[in-house]
């Protein structure tokens, strides 16, 4: 089913730049990995772990670079599944590309989740965050922020204070059972993510057969592994695309607040489950608003 608002056409032709971003889910444990960004794109918000694809490294192999970069995490290619892509375009700048940031999901991975100088980890319950936010507002009523923040400094003072009181309100698995974690927090994380997150969410949780339901209200996993379903089954896997534009505009929601960006403000969207990525052919397209 597509979640549609009319996306209307780019005034020309884009190029795009590549992205990744990957969410880590431990699923016997009912818990979804997120990063808490400290510096630069993103300061002050939780994410997945992710960036940009460097020239001659292919997506997948950029997926798994930067997650160790940011996370300490090691996995190997076959671990990463991907879900979907986003498409994020400004209408506010006709020189921006358009972002085309490829998700995934992985399961397994060796080592343990780190701080890095880039993000601080914090586990959420994947159950409890199945919920669709409202993703018109934030919870300070403003029009929420952009996906790229325009701040590539470290944080002053005053921002890291911020960041410390608001990071602290992830609970440490390693202290309280993970039926004590809280929900994704939507609503500290970019406009976009508050639609298709929860979509993808709910998406896995049907692939694993519903298993993140049978999860006991004190939290405990099934006695059995939970074993990743999909093509493997028989079942044929859904990936989304999720198509933004972004209209320009101020952001109050971010660290130092009140910054015009022209990645600020989700105009027209278009979310669509297809059977394929057709990747190659979005290249030199006028408009998104029907996929190849």
């Amino acid at each position: 089913m597509a979640t549609t608002d009319a996306i209307s056409l780019s005034p020309k032709i884009k190029r795009h730049k590549q992205y990744t971003l990957v969410i880590p889910l431990d699923l016997q444990r009912d818990r979804v990995l997120l990063g808490y960004k400290l510096r630069g794109f993103g300061q002050g918000k939780y994410n997945g772990y992710g960036g940009k694809v460097e020239p001659n490294e292919t997506v997948i192999a950029a997926a798994v670079r930067e997650l160790h970069e940011e996370s300490g995490l090691l996995v190997g290619e076959p671990a990463m599944i991907q879900r979907g892509v986003l498409l994020l375009e400004t209408v506010a700048d006709d020189t921006s590309p358009i972002l085309e940031i490829h998700v995934f999901t992985v399961e397994t991975w060796e080592g343990t989740e780190i701080v890095t100088e880039e993000m601080t980890p914090h586990w959420f319950s994947f159950s409890k965050s199945l919920a669709t936010p409202t993703p018109s507002t934030s919870s300070s009523g403003s029009i929420p922020p952009s996906f790229l923040s325009s701040s590539t400094t470290a944080p002053s003072s005053s921002s890291a204070a911020r960041i410390a009181t608001a990071a602290a309100g992830a609970k440490d698995p390693s202290i309280d059972g993970a039926h004590d974690l809280p929900p994704i927090p939507y609503f500290q994380m970019w406009e976009e993510s508050r639609v298709w997150m929860p979509q993808l969410l709910r998406h896995v949780s049907s692939d694993e057969g519903g298993v993140i339901s049978s999860l006991s209200s004190e939290g405990s996993a099934p006695t059995a592994a939970v074993e990743p379903r999909g093509e493997e089954d028989g079942k044929k896997r859904k990936y989304f695309i999720h198509h933004v534009q972004f209209v320009g505009g101020t952001d109050m929601d971010a660290v130092d607040g009140g910054e015009y960006s022209v990645w600020h403000g989700m105009g027209p969207r278009r979310l669509d489950w297809v059977d394929e990525l057709p990747v190659g052919e979005w290249e030199g397209k006028r408009s998104f608003g029907t996929y190849p």
